[in-house]
């Protein structure tokens, strides 16, 4: 009989990713920890980094562009008095702070933005890296290399709150650095309105995380956070209605997006309320933990909806590409109709916050040219747009995660060529831009009817929203490009939306070169008006039809996955 000998394993690969750099034994609860860490820095930190820095770009320069256009308490009176009346500016930003300090200011309008744009990156980031993984099988792999059995849970969670607390402590110590140069900011209200971004975010991290337990893949979890999302942002305009005047605060605490106002930054600054804060989102951390550890593998609380007994009737690849695509396309529709119509409830005030010689007709007329009414409404209708164009390049992207996940080589075995199956995704993101601005546009038009009717501003509102389907044309044909010539690369697509946004909204106050403007897909449209401008249309059309044909070329010619 021979005799088995045993071969000792090597000391490499899986060995490493066990014992880590914690110096423990495979069987540790946290072995492999820091090993897994830097992998998810290393996978993640394109994502993390388009994140942060144009978060710290925008608190870099509001404070002084509010100083240079509000220098004193007086030039903001009718500023102040004119956003507590307006019930839009009230609904998105809830209730100016009194007497209107440069840093109340701050915190109220881009204290918003930055409240709601943390929640996003950290439901986002926590659904992707925690139940993401989960879904792709990696986990499985993680465990199978003998890491501790905490650490696919501990590590993702511990990666997210160190990425807000980054960003926090950015945006803190910006703002501790402006103090030098403006008078009315404060350090303790910088490292308050540092300290609410921090803790909203850990919560909302929190809430992803019991999500990614209750859902059973990735985007269940995601929209059953976006819905907490949504549902706090409603808490918190219904806390301003009740708690105004009346002096009662407890329907903030139900709501992240309102701590803000318990903690008051720049006015009181109560630290106390951000640690109490701290504990509430900490307990969310503890109950999904506890659920993570009743969960089985792959698993969820809630039942699976992902199969159905009906039998669908498909016609074509176009036909199932519609099929899944629809609820995603209602989504975006509401999404942009809740905007256009908080946007368009607001116009009314437009004539006399952009008064002649005041110091907001100043400043917006550095990023929009025209009358007052058109100034406004093109300011609108790129936010909105804004939302369309994110639409479009998430749905064009898709064609790339479909590659990775191994499903494009499902749909290509099933009969159905590569340039169908590129063709099909392109049509359908201009399919869907084509619908969420007529959504959008609609929506503006009708809202704005009922509060401004000048200068044919509801006709601009509708006409300017639809005039801009050829910057989409060019973000979907900019994404298609990356697509098939570089799956790896498609998140650079994202750069084109991000410069457009930068470039509408800064470009003006940041002197940018009027070329550099006009490289945006965003804000290019017609009048209705005088003579029409068509140039710069014709020139996004022509770059989005060049993106396509050389994605379509490079897609059909080039191996899967490369």
């Amino acid at each position: 009989m021979s005799t088995v000998t045993s071969v000792p394993a090597s000391t490499g690969g899986a060995e490493d990713l066990r014992t880590g750099r914690s110096g423990r034994e495979g069987s540790s609860a946290l072995a492999g920890w820091g090993v897994y860490l830097l992998t998810l820095l290393r996978r993640f930190r394109v994502q993390i980094v388009a994140w942060v820095l144009p978060l710290w770009l925008l608190v870099s320069v509001t404070a002084p562009s509010y100083e240079s256009i509000y220098p004193s308490l007086e030039t903001r009176a009718v500023l102040i008095e004119q956003m507590r009346k307006s019930p839009g500016t009230r609904l998105l930003y809830g209730y100016v702070p009194a007497p209107g300090r440069l840093g109340q200011l701050l915190q109220w309008e881009t204290g918003t933005f930055l409240l709601v744009c943390t929640a996003l990156m950290a439901i986002l980031l926590t659904c992707r890296v925690l139940r993401g993984d989960e879904d792709e099988g990696f986990v499985e792999v993680l465990r199978a290399t003998g890491v501790g059995r905490i650490v696919p849970f501990l590590v993702p969670m511990a990666l997210v709150w160190a990425v807000v607390g980054a960003l926090s402590v950015g945006v803190g110590g910006i703002l501790t650095w402006q103090t030098g140069s403006i008078e009315e900011l404060t350090v303790s209200g910088a490292w308050a309105l540092a300290g609410t971004m921090c803790v909203a975010g850990w919560a909302f991290s929190a809430v992803a995380a019991v999500a990614s337990q209750l859902g059973r893949q990735v985007g269940q979890a995601r929209s059953l956070s976006m819905l907490v999302l949504a549902a706090a942002f409603s808490v918190r305009v219904a806390a301003d209605e009740v708690t105004e005047g009346s002096g009662s605060d407890w329907l903030r605490w139900l709501s992240p997006l309102g701590w803000r106002d318990l903690v008051r930054p720049y006015s009181n600054d109560r630290f106390m309320v951000l640690a109490a804060c701290c504990v509430v989102a900490v307990a969310l951390v503890i109950v999904a933990v506890a659920l993570a550890s009743r969960r089985e593998y792959l698993d969820s609380y809630l039942p699976d909806r992902s199969s159905s007994q009906r039998r669908w009737r498909i016609r074509g690849h176009m036909d199932l590409l519609g099929r899944l695509s629809w609820r995603g396309v209602l989504g975006w529709a509401a999404a942009s109709a809740g905007l256009a119509s908080l946007y368009g409830s607001v116009s009314g005030s437009v004539n006399d916050l952009m008064a002649p010689d005041s110091p907001t007709a100043s400043w917006v007329s550095k990023m929009a040219s025209g009358s007052p009414v058109e100034q406004f409404i093109s300011l609108m209708t790129v936010v909105t747009v804004l939302l369309v164009a994110v639409a479009a390049v998430r749905r064009m992207n898709r064609l790339a995660f479909l590659e990775r996940a191994g499903l494009a080589e499902v749909e290509l075995a099933a009969g159905v060529s590569r340039g169908r199956v590129f063709l099909s995704q392109v049509l359908g993101a201009l399919i869907e831009s084509i619908v969420l601005l007529l959504v959008s546009g609609t929506v503006l038009a009708a809202t704005t009817a009922t509060q401004l009717t000048d200068e044919h501003a509801v006709a601009r509102s509708f006409v300017f929203t639809m005039s801009q389907l050829p910057g989409m044309v060019a973000a979907v044909g900019i994404a298609a490009a990356l697509v098939g010539l570089a799956p790896r690369l498609v998140g650079l697509s994202w750069g084109a939306v991000v410069w457009s946004a930068f470039a509408q909204f800064f470009g003006g106050l940041v002197e940018l070169k009027d070329w550099a403007k006009d490289l945006s897909v965003l804000g290019h449209h017609l009048d209705v008006v005088g003579s029409p401008d068509w140039k710069p249309l014709v020139v996004q059309t022509v770059v989005g039809l060049a993106g396509i044909a050389i994605g379509l070329t490079a897609y059909t010619r080039r191996d899967l996955s490369s």
